[in-house]
């Protein structure tokens, strides 16, 4: 018999896209780990290619009916990954707006630096598993 409160339990997911010029890898993950919603914490979803755009990744999502929404409240103005986001109280409300959403189903926050451990989403993925309970994946 399956476990319920394991298949219940959700899934906090990080990516950065780093330099990839395409979206599979990116596209598989949302499929594999059933996300139903892109958060994006990038201070500024933009990026070198308009394919990481925020508007661009707006309309892709609408294809695939899954929820994007750019939290720039939760992006960093440290210039390393240490998180320090543009307005601190902004920040808490926003994390805790996020939380909700994670009660739905399961989140993959968005940033642009390819490798995790050079990245702030770390920390906001951690605040954000403190405040829900779920469980945080860094994909690659």
């Amino acid at each position: 018999m399956p476990n319920l409160a394991a298949a219940e339990k959700k899934l906090i997911l990080t990516f950065g896209y780093g330099n990839r010029k395409d979206y599979d890898a990116f596209l598989d993950y949302l499929e594999e780990f059933n996300v139903t919603c892109v958060v994006d914490v990038r201070l500024s979803p933009r990026a070198w290619s308009r394919k990481w755009y925020g508007t661009s990744l707006e309309k892709l999502f609408a294809s695939k009916n899954i929820q994007y929404i750019s939290k720039v409240s939760l992006g960093n103005i440290s210039g390393c990954e240490h998180w320090i986001p543009p307005e601190q109280k902004e920040a808490e409300q926003t994390l805790f707006e996020v939380a909700k959403i994670i009660e739905t189903g399961n989140v993959l926050l968005l940033c642009a630096e390819i490798d995790s451990s050079r990245c702030h989403r770390v920390e906001v993925a951690s605040k954000l598993q403190d405040l829900t309970s779920a469980s945080v994946k860094h994909l690659k």
